[in-house]
């Protein structure tokens, strides 16, 4: 009876450990988040930079961290205890988090209205034409692996006689996917502070460098798995537990990278150091609020011609929907998306 419920406990506990690391890693990401982002951009809010040590930011700041901790104590108890699904407890906190930041957004931004905050500044929008004479172009050698390894995942398919080719055609998207990112990236409106306009601009060229190199890199992570999980499905490889830790070995060694980029460079590459100096100007960047909306999460304007724009919220891109191509990407994730749903299209089976 004691060895059964020992066993009754171990099983418990391995299915509850992954929804805790779960809970703590989403709680980690969204904390972190305000301390990656750019001084000038709290909560995504733009301020002046002699404005971001202001108390209603500190308030914002020490709030939110206090929310975010209690937070996930409560999805831990919640879990360990067995009161609500995992799945619910995630999706409910992570609705949690994100009011918290759009409260702490809105605070912010009430206090830089009636305070005043732009109030006298001059404020200005600057660019560096040698970001388009000489722009950052995606390093496509790095992207050789992830084709290596889909023309290896069809070469072990067609001499096992597979009789699905799933997981190949996943690859290829993968690599299309990726492709048509990079490209889209590189071509991005670049972040540059009118206060320091050439450091910025340096900093945003070396971060954008990471970010390509990173994403043209993660594409032979994900074909990787892609193979051997393609080599469990045909039989070639059995469906063991090690054979599939190390299947997903390489998109846990590409989550890392990104983590520690992310860590390193933060936001638009504003923690990164420049290679030179540069005194400040007596510019302010252009307050630009009335085009961000949900807390800086949407970016809405039709005089402004970059299809992608870098996010004041989370370090990556987001769509201009006042783009009429932006309108005709969506409309092809949501046709994707019905296609899958209903059949039509069918997704890879994942491996175990």
């Amino acid at each position: 009876m004691r060895s059964g419920v020992g066993l009754l406990r171990g099983e418990r506990a391995a299915m509850i450990w992954p929804h805790l690391a779960v809970i703590a890693f989403t709680a980690a990401a969204f904390g972190s988040a305000p301390a990656l982002a750019r001084p000038t951009l709290p909560f995504g809010v733009r301020i002046p930079a002699s404005r971001s040590r202001e108390p209603v930011i500190l308030l914002a700041r020490r709030r939110y961290n206090r929310g975010i901790g209690a937070g996930a104590i409560v999805a831990f108890v919640v879990v360990l205890f067995d009161w609500l699904a995992p799945e619910v407890v995630l999706l409910a906190l992570t609705a949690a988090y994100s009011l918290l930041g759009g409260l702490a957004h809105r605070s912010i931004a009430a206090a830089k209205r009636a305070e005043g905050w732009y109030a006298g500044a001059r404020q200005a929008v600057t660019t560096d034409t040698s970001l388009r004479s000489d722009p950052v172009r995606p390093q496509w050698i790095l992207l050789v692996p992830a084709v290596v390894l889909a023309a290896a995942t069809a070469v072990s398919g067609w001499l096992t006689g597979a009789a699905g080719f799933s997981m190949v055609f996943a690859q290829v998207a993968v690599i299309v996917l990726i492709s048509l990112m990079a490209v889209a990236i590189s071509r991005a409106r670049p972040e540059i502070d009118a206060a320091q306009p050439s450091v910025s601009a340096s900093r945003y060229r070396e971060y954008l460098h990471g970010v390509l190199a990173l994403l043209l890199i993660s594409a032979g992570c994900v074909n990787a798995t892609l193979l051997v999980v393609s080599l469990q499905q045909w039989g070639v490889v059995e469906k063991t537990v090690p054979v599939t830790v190390v299947a997903y070995l390489p998109l846990a060694a590409a989550f890392i990278a990104w983590l520690g980029f992310t860590v390193r460079a933060g936001d638009a590459g504003h923690r990164l150091r420049p290679g030179r100096d540069e005194p400040e100007t007596r510019y302010e960047q252009r307050d630009d609020d009335r085009h961000w909306y949900v807390a800086g999460m949407v970016y809405v304007n039709r005089n402004d011609p970059a299809l992608l724009v870098h996010r004041r919220v989370g370090t990556y891109w987001t769509l201009n929907l006042g783009h009429p191509v932006a309108w005709l990407v969506l409309a092809a994730v949501a046709v994707a998306g019905v296609l899958t749903g209903l059949g039509i299209v069918t997704l890879p089976e994942k491996g175990v």
